[in-house]
């Protein structure tokens, strides 16, 4: 647990002496914004994939309905479109914006996670699980500062797997948004989660940059870079997304 807390803090730190950043496409971080009632947003996202020399392709799209002003549904369904190819498990959640005030904004994020993936091609833990993230998300000027911590269960229905991996995954985030103009937002993401494997003790972390083209009120367009911060993150990943809202 100190070691957790002490990969965080230094991601802050990292974070606040660096810049911006936003909770879409290709960032990590969810930030506190809603679809208000009867909005829809649909993102489409691809990814390039290269670890260890080892290139691979995903791609996920994800649907959100607002049924609250403050209350979003989605359902989010990732596919691998490199060997083995087909869906990982797919999720269904809500997102909760439970407080705002002076800029300041905080929220819920409940998901339950479908044994949708064929876990002998490892692309699903063979059971469901839940998982739930708490989100901070602060304006200041051109500025939006995002921050993430939250925790995934997964239970593997391969005894084995159940015996090497953790059942409980934790995860944390830091971003930042800045907003060049009405049109474009550079952005800046960074985190770190406990490794899957038990015996691995080095847990994974990483760095985003990103733009996100805002086309107008119902269209953006995004482009990133993800670099791993040490030997057990995904070397690097380049993607790009299309996020669309309407009504």
């Amino acid at each position: 647990m100190k070691s957790f807390l002490k990969q965080l803090l230094l991601i802050a730190v990292f974070q606040i002496s660096v810049a911006p950043a936003y909770a879409a496409h290709p960032l990590v971080t969810e930030d506190t914004g809603t679809q208000g009632i009867g909005g829809n947003q649909v993102e489409v996202n691809t990814d390039w994939l290269k670890d260890e020399g080892v290139k691979s392709r995903v791609s996920t799209v994800t649907l959100t309905r607002g049924i609250q002003e403050n209350l979003d549904v989605f359902l989010n369904t990732p596919y691998a479109l490199s060997e083995p190819n087909g869906f990982n498990d797919v999720s269904l959640g809500f997102k909760w914006r439970f407080l705002e005030a002076d800029g300041l904004s905080l929220g819920l994020k409940p998901e339950y996670r479908m044994a949708s993936g064929d876990q002998e091609k490892s692309l699903g833990d063979g059971r469901s699980g839940e998982a739930l993230t708490f989100m901070v998300q602060y304006e200041w000027g051109p500025m939006t500062w995002l921050f993430n911590i939250g925790s995934e269960r997964h239970r593997f229905s391969d005894p084995t797997k159940q015996q090497e991996n953790r059942r409980y995954i934790n995860k944390s985030s830091v971003a930042m948004l800045y907003e060049l103009n009405e049109q474009w937002h550079v952005l800046l993401d960074s985190g770190v989660r406990s490794h899957q494997t038990k015996a691995e003790k080095t847990d994974p972390q990483f760095a985003v940059l990103g733009l996100i083209h805002h086309v107008n009120d119902d269209l953006d367009l995004d482009v990133g870079y993800k670099k791993s911060l040490n030997h057990t993150e995904t070397d690097r990943q380049i993607g790009i997304g299309v996020t669309y809202r309407f009504k």
